[in-house]
């Protein structure tokens, strides 16, 4: 049996803010629910998961409707820049890992 996930209130609106937008992606392909719930290959009850920011989809369902959508050239660019991390390894070194990729 799977836990429940249990999300703070910033991850929380981080998921609401990521079903709007693409909501509003949606709409503005003029696309009904249903139409790109198929085009991305899932039931529109899943694909309505994602609209409404549910912390039970998986990473997987975002990713066929960001292709659905056009975006999934867009997708590597959510950890781009990470001048945290980038700041942090220069003070301490990699600690864990090998090659890093791209």
């Amino acid at each position: 049996m799977k836990r429940p996930v249990l999300l703070s209130a910033p991850e929380t609106e981080a998921l609401d803010l990521l079903g709007r937008r693409v909501r509003l992606a949606r709409l503005r392909r003029n696309l009904s629910q249903a139409a790109l719930a198929d085009r991305a290959g899932v039931t529109r009850k899943t694909y309505i998961a994602l609209e409404q920011g549910r912390e039970t989809v998986n990473i997987g369902l975002l990713v066929k409707v960001m292709a659905a959508l056009g975006y999934l050239d867009r997708l590597p660019d959510l950890l781009a820049a990470d001048p945290l991390g980038e700041e942090m390894e220069e003070i301490h070194g990699r600690q864990r890992g090998g090659r890093l990729a791209g």
